[in-house]
């Protein structure tokens, strides 16, 4: 009998009783994909969960701030001829289209390759769904900014995502690192912090 890569289910889906799933994001980080030391981080339940996220020396992350309705994130199932991967995609809509705003967008145009972590509204029965996070395994390029005066109120649209050929292994990654808490202030005690 020829050897077989495929996997089998192992076990259930369960429904959880009184649990309702809830939509939108709140609050969102970048981190430059290359700034990840993948060799220290732990994965977890077949690499669909990090739980150790470690960044290398100097390494930082960075806040997108906005609000429910302009922090977005999703991943889509792509079904390819050697085997099946995921498209990770981040949008992010800034309301203000500053200086600084200006040349971060342009650091994505030049190349820049990025991970998103994403602080969910829905945080499950216990807080183990608050965080997740798009783009480990390959990162996220840039696929749009778009800008129309007269329309969408005027605010600018970015959008990263997995390259053509470059397809991750899952869909999003649960981010926990022993319980919200402690994952929280790993966020924090790594956010940059302007001079």
């Amino acid at each position: 009998m020829p050897q077989t890569c495929d996997k089998k289910l192992t076990a259930d889906f369960i429904k959880r009783c009184g649990y309702k799933s809830k939509q939108g994001l709140r609050r969102k980080w970048y981190i430059n994909w290359e700034d990840v030391d993948r060799s220290a981080t732990q994965l977890a339940n077949m690499g669909t969960k990090i739980t150790n996220l470690v960044l290398k020396q100097d390494a930082v992350i960075y806040k997108c701030e906005g609000t429910s309705k302009t922090l977005k994130a999703k991943h889509a199932l792509s079904v390819l001829d050697f085997g099946n991967g995921y498209v990770h995609t981040d949008n992010l809509t800034l309301q203000y289209h500053g200086e600084n705003e200006r040349m971060r967008i342009q650091e994505l145009v030049e190349g820049a390759r990025i991970i998103s972590i994403n602080e969910k509204i829905d945080t499950g029965l216990a807080g183990e769904l608050t965080f997740e996070i798009f783009g480990y395994e390959s990162g996220m390029t840039i696929i749009e900014d778009n800008y129309d005066s007269s329309a969408n109120s005027g605010v600018v649209t970015l959008g990263v995502a997995t390259e053509k050929g470059e397809e991750e292994n899952t869909g999003k990654k649960l981010f926990l690192m022993d319980d919200v808490d402690t994952t929280l202030a790993w966020i924090e005690a790594n956010t940059y912090v302007a001079p």
